[in-house]
């Protein structure tokens, strides 16, 4: 039986649009239902999401103005569930370089403001006029790239690795932090549109199977 552990992106991934023919999250929603609701009845696929990232899904797709019923329709089909924090061990390696990498990113965030502050400086100087405003915004990005890019910085994101651990699950995203961390703890991670092809496959060989002459 596959399991699956969904989260935010594995819906709003904006690629979804493409991959499923549609122009808008509504369809989005509507097709990865019917989808799952398939791979549910039919080969017996599991479904799950945290608490935390359905109720910041839930959240996105009211901003978004997709309809209760569509989002009723996903819920319907995905089973929502807490990890088990207190039973769940991480290897200690991992933690060690989760920590590591922390360090890292602290040092070039604080590189990444020290250049900026000397160019805000400098410019300023050079134009004669207050001109922090902009050089505070492109620290600002700046700083987010270089400190949490591809890194576990929330605890949604964390329960969705733990969840999956403790469920021997596939987790569905394109999130690089949560595959970074999910794939160092051998958890198999996959892209949104690859889960929505797979699971086509999947519904297609049950299909072919039960034709005529099918195997």
């Amino acid at each position: 039986m596959d399991i699956f552990v969904l989260d935010t992106t594995s819906i709003t991934e904006v690629r979804l649009r493409r991959a499923l023919g549609v122009n808008d999250l509504e369809g989005v929603v509507s097709k990865i239902a019917e989808l799952i609701r398939e791979a549910r009845l039919r080969l017996q696929a599991r479904f799950y999401m945290t608490p935390l990232t359905w109720s910041e899904l839930r959240r996105i797709l009211i901003g978004n103005q997709v309809s209760l019923d569509t989002i009723q329709e996903l819920a319907a089909w995905i089973t929502v569930k807490a990890p088990d924090k207190l039973s769940l061990q991480i290897p200690a390696s991992v933690f060690s370089e989760y920590v590591a990498d922390i360090r890292r990113r602290l040092f070039k965030g604080l590189r990444v403001a020290e250049t900026a502050l000397r160019r805000a400086a400098k410019e300023c100087y050079e134009a004669g006029e207050p001109c922090i405003g902009e050089s505070i915004r492109d620290l600002r990005d700046k700083y987010r790239e270089a400190t949490r890019k591809g890194l576990v910085d929330s605890v949604e994101d964390l329960d969705t690795i733990l969840l999956a651990m403790e469920l021997k699950g596939i987790i569905v995203t394109s999130d690089a932090g949560i595959r970074r961390l999910g794939e160092q703890l051998g958890i198999i991670v996959v892209d949104p549109v690859d889960f929505v092809n797979m699971l086509r496959r999947m519904i297609s060989s049950v299909d072919r199977a039960g034709e005529p002459g099918g195997r």
